[in-house]
């Protein structure tokens, strides 16, 4: 039965890469089939959800499997391994759609725009930039509107200088002085 063999590996951190998960439950058995599940639309899409389905070909290779992963670190995160959920063998084999996502596949795939959509998409932005100020294009600055501070240090020649301050940055009482 598939069930003895289909674990469910979840809470994993997402930084975890599909290479790096499938090595790591490679070492503890034979794989029938690895599955790590991504975000398909919304903000996240392309974005590994964070589980993942491995079928392994031996119930022995599994049980190891879920008794080594379960509580393991990977990541910053603790992953926890369980048996999946029983799933007909149908639903396995059955192909799943294509999922194309550009940022993955590193091609673009979008259709042929008109020349005269380029242009006004050229001139909007172009308006925006000229509303915006000169600062948010320059390197090490915060762009306007946002809520971050840059921390403006003191300048260390005002303790250099032998004028109105001491060496010092500040100045001890002269009843206390030596």
């Amino acid at each position: 039965m598939i069930e003895d063999r289909r674990l469910w590996i979840g809470n994993l951190d997402p930084r975890v890469s599909e290479y790096h998960l499938l090595k790591l439950v490679q070492k503890h058995g034979t794989i029938d089939k690895f599955d790590l599940l991504f975000h398909r639309s919304g903000p996240s899409a392309g974005q590994p959800r964070g589980y993942a389905f491995v079928t392994y070909s031996t119930k022995v290779d599994a049980r190891k499997a879920k008794d080594v992963l379960n509580g393991m670190v990977m990541g910053h995160k603790r992953m926890v391994v369980r048996w999946a959920n029983s799933v007909s063998k149908e639903e396995l084999v059955k192909p799943k759609p294509e999922l194309i996502i550009p940022a993955l596949a590193g091609a673009k795939t979008e259709k042929k725009v008109s020349r005269q959509t380029t242009i006004q998409a050229i001139e909007a932005k172009l308006k925006m930039m000229e509303h915006s100020s000169v600062n948010d294009f320059e390197v090490n600055n915060a762009p306007s509107g946002s809520l971050f501070t840059p921390v403006i240090q003191a300048s260390a020649t005002r303790y250099r200088s032998r004028g109105r301050y001491d060496s010092r940055p500040y100045k001890r009482p002269s009843n206390l002085r030596r």
